[in-house]
């Protein structure tokens, strides 16, 4: 197996369709580049946080020119974001604060995004004040999103298992994923904006930002994100009434 296939084989999957065929193809190549350096993966995660905020000083001043190029320098933090997960799983580098800083990291540069987008669209708005209405409701769903990705139920068949029962329950559902619920599942993962993890995120800042279309982003963020705080659950405890894995 050649490097950049090991280094592919590192990669989270499943994963959104934007992140697998346009971020995900940028990152491994990053990772490949550097692989032999004495860079470090929470290093990487600084740098990601950097390129973010500096873009966000573009998407502060409002100007068109400046947008754009915040536009760029944040996609580019998304990829090196990708990157310092996949680095730490080829060189088998992990700490107990990279994860952390990971997510402390993801979660400042969401507000720094929404804020710096907001605040530099009402300098030349300044009547249109509903945009802070929306990116507020659009970073509530976003966190509650991502509170509820760190929350793993257990299938009840599992949890059986782990009191002492007999594995029969399990045994009884382990057929059920090729079910009509399991195709659904299989062909869920190549619908845009399935479960509106971060690499869609992402790709809906691209289309829309570039579009210059900064309301609408926060409106298209704020209902899809609402009506993904409601669906993303209820098939979890579907799942998980149902002994899924």
């Amino acid at each position: 197996m050649s490097e950049l296939a090991k280094i592919n084989a590192c990669a989270k999957r499943p994963i959104d369709i934007w992140t697998n065929y346009i971020y995900y193809p940028l990152s491994i190549r990053l990772v490949y580049l550097i692989r032999n350096t004495r860079i470090k993966p929470n290093e990487i995660t600084l740098f990601s946080m950097f390129l973010c905020l500096v873009g966000c000083v573009g998407f502060a001043v409002g100007v068109r020119s400046y947008v754009v190029a915040g536009l760029v320098l944040v996609q580019v933090s998304y990829v090196f974001d990708c990157a310092d997960g996949q680095l730490a799983r080829y060189k088998q580098e992990f700490s107990p604060i990279g994860g952390w800083l990971d997510q402390v990291s993801d979660r400042i540069k969401e507000f720094a995004i929404y804020f710096s987008l907001a605040y530099g669209y009402t300098r030349f708005h300044d009547r249109d004040l509903t945009v802070w209405k929306w990116a507020v409701i659009a970073l509530f769903s976003l966190y509650l999103l991502e509170y509820y990705g760190q929350i793993h139920f257990k299938p009840r068949a599992l949890a059986a298992t782990a009191d002492g029962a007999s594995l029969t329950s399990t045994t009884s559902t382990e057929a059920e994923p090729v079910s009509g619920f399991g195709r659904a599942q299989r062909l869920r993962s190549f619908v845009p904006f399935r479960g509106f993890i971060i690499g869609e995120q992402y790709f809906a800042m691209l289309v829309f930002v570039a579009c210059n279309a900064i309301v609408p982003l926060f409106r298209f963020v704020a209902i899809v994100g609402l009506l993904m705080c409601v669906y993303r659950p209820a098939v979890q405890y579907y799942k998980w009434s149902r002994g899924y894995r």
